[in-house]
């Protein structure tokens, strides 16, 4: 490996050729997007096709854009083995996931890169692939970004998504509704708690058959995109959030906005059996995994109760969107708290991850 290329020995213009050939425009998008990565200064799109694709109705009909940026860093954001691919995989997820939480289509997103000045040709190359295989796998181009030589590998992503439904916000849930997550919760965490030492050799034998689906949860989050569609047309939806900071920020955030408190369920709690098992044996504390700790890219929601009894309805959300109803919404002046199985109530403290 040692004397494999570097991107200082090729240069920016065939690192830009290199991105190019990657994220080529496809025949079929060629009317929406008249010029994309790496063919002129800016990306240029067809605002009026690209609204008649994704509605269906000549363009006559009411659409909203929305927009958002994530940055990640080398050190705040990639832990010990990650591989070069899931680091590009990450960079876009981390960006679907806001829009896939406002119940919208990613469709095209724009990427800054920083490098340092000897990362390996391969690694670079891998990274790439990372972003393509993701922003496909969700029906996102990458249009366009940056590229800059940095002492840190640094990521700074936008993605712009679209939806012909009123967006999701966090400030719609009502005292009454249900509170509802995708999935399970604390997989992430798990992973790094394993990577980053946290765990015995005793312990790490205990968890070997899942180790590796959890570092998987940690280094490659699955953007809820497809579920967050769903929740948002079922037409009870109230509020939706992602949980990427930890269930009690999120919860947190929903109540600041929505002005409400809420009841969430122990015996509900969003875990996979082998997850509480594993916390069972090897003595970690299932709450703060779960409420705490950060790294699950899966959807926090409020449902209109009514939904209780629309039973069509409930069982396609239980199914294709992998629901969970985890509790319900009470008054504000109630707070955010367990309601343990001896119907004891414990406050949920607002912690999680946060930059600062």
């Amino acid at each position: 490996m040692a004397d494999e290329e570097l991107l200082e020995d090729i240069g920016e213009r065939m690192l830009i050729e290199r991105v190019k050939m990657r994220f080529g425009v496809e025949r079929r998008f060629e009317r929406m997007i008249n010029a994309g990565a790496g063919e002129d200064d800016c990306a240029i799109i067809d605002f009026s096709a690209l609204i008649e694709n994704i509605c269906g109705c000549g363009g006559g009909c009411e659409s909203k854009m929305l927009v958002t940026t994530d940055m990640l860093l080398r050190s705040s954001h990639f832990p010990d083995g990650i591989t070069p691919f899931q680091i590009g995989w990450s960079a876009v997820a981390v960006n679907l996931s806001d829009v896939a939480a406002m119940g919208a289509r990613p469709l095209m997103m724009t990427i800054a890169m920083g490098f340092p000045a000897r990362t390996r040709i391969s690694f670079f190359d891998e990274v790439l692939e990372g972003i393509r295989v993701c922003a496909d796998n969700f029906g996102t181009i990458v249009i366009g970004g940056d590229m800059v030589r940095s002492n840190e590998l640094t990521f700074a992503g936008t993605c712009i998504g679209f939806t012909v439904m009123k967006p999701l916000r966090r400030s719609g849930a009502a005292v009454g509704d249900i509170v509802c997550v995708t999935g399970t919760l604390g997989n992430a965490a798990l992973g790094m708690y394993i990577v980053s030492g946290r765990l015995s050799s005793e312990q790490l034998k205990e968890i070997d058959d899942i180790a590796e689906y959890a570092k998987k949860a940690l280094f490659q989050p699955y953007p809820r995109v497809n579920e967050g569609v769903l929740i948002a047309s079922s037409g009870y939806a109230t509020s939706m959030i992602d949980i990427s900071d930890g269930l009690a920020i999120s919860l947190a955030e929903i109540s600041r906005k929505s002005n409400v408190g809420f009841e969430i369920w122990e015996e509900c709690m969003p875990v996979s059996n082998e997850l509480r098992e594993i916390a069972s044996t090897i003595n970690i504390d299932l709450q703060e995994l779960i409420f705490h700790f950060g790294g699950d890219y899966e959807l926090l929601f409020t449902l209109n109760s009514n939904v209780l009894e629309d039973r069509k309805k409930l069982e396609m959300l239980e199914k294709y969107a992998d629901m969970r109803i985890i509790g319900r919404v009470v008054p504000v002046h109630e707070g955010i708290y367990l309601r343990k199985e001896n119907e004891e109530r414990m406050e949920i403290r607002e912690r999680g991850y946060q930059h600062f």
